[in-house]
């Protein structure tokens, strides 16, 4: 990644974050982490532990096909993509353009898009996971409404589907289906013929995300216990948060409060930077768990306080991080160089 593209990345990752620092008033960041005390270090800290699963799944990844990156440099390029997630209005998927810069010039073009969707599809179908270990747990030990049981048990259904596609996308790919149905669509022909022209790039990128499903299985779901053991990891922050006010929870209903809390920031994913979707899931779980909602709303700042260091973090070391020139020129040609991998 050239010089001025990091710093592009920076700029608008440092307005977004003064905009949000702004948001939520300086005066109640400061009230705030002296109301949490030392416990906000383990509450910060507990997300070094959860980005370092997120890595190793990731290098496992690479090492199932091409490896010519650091740990060190991966965690960075991980910890600077999560940060960009954070501040990326609506989507927040800002974080993989990112990834796919820093890389390709050790990685090549081809083989750093395959890495950052794999890994994207892993970190997805673990929150897929992740969702239905917690609806399943929530269905046999809390007592609830037929109407709100009706509601998980949809959700329920909902998770296991899109656990089903993405096994599929794992076990078939995903650009080639896009190929074979976009020609179908009206007024597809401009679109049609520039994916034409990247047929053969598609289907290369294609190739490395499948044989990871079918020919390293051993990895596929190492990587995915993983990211699935981080989700679990990072429900911790919720016991330290409460932990903080003198509050007690078990570790089965901080991993209630992170299980729900993704699900609605996910499912209503559109809400720029997910502002007072957080705040509001979070009032609502807490009352279900017989807490006053008063906490809930407690939760959501400090979380939030924790994403803005992180947020922080993240921006430091896309400048910080030196420009790592490929090794040779030939970097690119993949599809000679899968080969060669295919057959060790």
């Amino acid at each position: 990644m050239n010089g001025k593209t990091k710093t592009i990345f920076f700029v608008f990752g440092l307005a977004i974050l003064f905009y949000m620092l702004y948001q939520f008033g300086f005066d109640n960041i400061v009230i705030n982490i002296k109301r949490t005390g030392w416990w906000f270090l383990p509450i910060t800290g507990i997300y070094l532990f959860v980005y370092l699963m997120n890595t190793i799944a990731w290098k496992l990844i690479m090492k199932a096909g091409y490896n010519r990156i650091s740990f060190k440099d991966l965690f960075t390029i991980s910890i600077s993509g999560f940060a960009i997630n954070y501040i990326t209005p609506f989507v927040n998927l800002g974080g993989e353009p990112y990834k796919i810069l820093a890389l390709k010039d050790q990685l090549g073009i081809h083989r750093s898009v395959s890495s950052v969707i794999l890994y994207s599809m892993l970190h997805i179908l673990s929150s897929f996971v992740f969702w239905i270990g917690a609806i399943l747990l929530v269905l046999f030990t809390l007592a609830m409404t037929s109407e709100f049981k009706i509601i998980l048990e949809i959700v329920l259904f909902a998770s296991l589907l899109g656990t089903l596609f993405l096994f599929t996308r794992h076990k078939k790919g995903i650009f080639r289906s896009i190929i074979k149905i976009i020609p179908k669509l009206p007024f597809s022909s401009q679109l049609n013929d520039r994916i034409k022209l990247k047929e053969e790039s598609l289907e290369i990128i294609d190739e490395q995300i499948t044989d990871l499903f079918n020919n390293k299985k051993n990895i596929f779901y190492s990587t995915l216990f993983l990211e699935v053991g981080a989700r679990v990891v990072a429900s911790l922050e919720f016991i330290f948060i409460l932990r903080s006010v003198g509050i007690y929870i078990s570790m089965v209903e901080a991993i209630y409060i992170n299980a729900f809390l993704s699900l609605v920031i996910n499912i209503l994913f559109f809400m720029p930077m997910t502002l007072g979707v957080r705040e509001g899931s979070l009032y609502f779980i807490m009352e279900i768990l017989k807490f006053t909602s008063g906490v809930g709303v407690y939760i959501a700042l400090v979380t939030r306080i924790r994403e803005l260091f992180w947020i922080s973090v993240g921006l430091l070391l896309i400048q910080l991080r030196k420009h790592k020139p490929a090794a040779d020129k030939n970097i690119d040609n993949l599809s000679v160089e899968w080969e060669s991998v295919n057959k060790q």
